[in-house]
């Protein structure tokens, strides 16, 4: 991680957990990003030990209720107790986009920054040009 992404500090380690915080720029500005991944654990584990966990830490996200896609977030896991710091959803689950094998600085990282550039172009036009499709849905 350090190598491709130095202004990625770790943040917190153990034997089988990381996270990583620091700036990521998504068109024009800087965004502050928390990035958690354990290894995988028995049966219902936390949301870090099944893929890595993306939090955007500030600028906060911000909902947009009346936006014409996606609304009120596009493309995160809905926190409903604390909406800004919903996990970024960054590929598609179902469709093995992403396993244990994949380097976070190679995958998780590059998809990070897609995320923000087009979260910063959903605020500007409440249309979300990124793709995808959320859990359960059939496009």
């Amino acid at each position: 991680m350090h190598r491709l992404w130095p202004q990625l500090q770790i943040v917190r380690q153990t034997a089988d957990f990381a996270a990583w915080e620091g700036p990521l720029v998504g068109i024009e500005r800087a965004h502050i990003v928390q990035i958690a991944f354990g290894l995988p654990g028995e049966g219902d584990s936390p949301m870090f030990r099944r893929f890595p966990v993306v939090r955007v830490l500030s600028p906060a996200l911000v909902p947009n209720l009346d936006a014409l896609e996606e609304a009120p977030l596009p493309h995160v896991f809905f926190d409903f107790d604390d909406l800004p710091m919903s996990p970024l959803c960054l590929f598609d689950l179902e469709k093995d986009e992403w396993s244990h094998r994949d380097f976070l600085a190679r995958t998780t990282v590059p998809w990070t920054a897609d995320w923000l550039a087009c979260y910063e172009c959903w605020q500007a036009t409440g249309r979300w040009y990124g793709g995808g499709r959320h859990a359960g849905s059939a496009a």
